[in-house]
């Protein structure tokens, strides 16, 4: 799956920055008040770390801006709704013949 290698290398980064930085597991997992086995499960890339603990790790290894990257693009949040919609109005207009 995409999710699962794009948090498995993300996890990667985050090991790799801890350690440049000769931060310990412990001392991170304090900093960013989330439990040392979060921190590991974090570094492991596991998707089931809410999105918070991802983001306060980041920031105190200094790789926000690897978060900021992947908002580059922006999404709209209504376009698959809107798409649906419009295609359901066409369905309907199709069945409804005078």
């Amino acid at each position: 799956m995409v999710n699962e290698e794009f948090f498995h290398q993300l996890g990667l980064l985050y090991r790799k920055r801890r350690i440049e930085l000769k931060i310990k597991l412990l001392t991170l997992a304090t900093r960013c008040a989330i439990s040392v086995d979060t921190m590991r499960a974090i570094e492991r890339g596991s998707e089931k770390v809410k999105i918070g603990s991802w983001l306060a790790v980041a920031e105190a290894l200094g790789l926000a801006e690897a978060w900021k990257n992947l908002l580059v693009e922006p999404v709209d949040p209504f376009a698959e709704y809107d798409r649906k919609h419009d295609l359901e109005e066409r369905i309907l207009k199709k069945r409804v013949r005078s």
